[in-house]
């Protein structure tokens, strides 16, 4: 069920938090633009801070976009481009409501009751995942 989107006007802003974890692979290049950036497309994103959840979607997809162009464009040497990369999680607190971002297989549970309840909050994107499967594929992705 897709929680309801409060209406803000334009000069109100929500009281808001945002977390980020950002797992990288084969350098800390990728790690570190998520860092300083992430957060700063999701909210600057047309549909921040109606719906949360669209705004998330276009900050990652505005994220990989800008990252592959940044990347394709350092020259280490020639030829030679950055080749990393990073899973992320992310938690981005509205009011009361937390929305939870992935990509990748970092993950986001919520302890309750003292640590005796533990809820997962997110997904693992792993190439053996039915679901994963399907999307890759739909992409014109290959799995090996």
């Amino acid at each position: 069920m897709k929680p309801k989107s409060k209406q803000y006007s334009n000069d109100e802003w929500p009281k808001c938090s945002f977390f980020g974890i950002y797992d990288g692979h084969g350098g800390h290049v990728c790690a570190d633009f998520l860092r300083d950036y992430l957060h700063q497309f999701i909210i600057k994103d047309s549909s921040f801070p109606s719906d949360p959840i669209k705004a998330i979607r276009e900050g990652f997809k505005e994220a990989e976009k800008l990252f592959l162009e940044f990347a394709e464009g350092q020259q280490y040497e020639v030829g030679d481009i950055d080749r990393s990369g990073s899973c992320a999680i992310v938690a981005l607190i509205i009011d009361d409501m937390c929305y939870i971002g992935n990509t990748g297989d970092s993950r986001a549970c919520l302890s309750a009751d003292g640590g005796k309840i533990v809820i997962g909050l997110s997904n693992d994107h792993k190439p053996t995942d039915e679901i994963e499967i399907e999307r890759i594929l739909l992409n014109n992705g290959r799995i090996y």
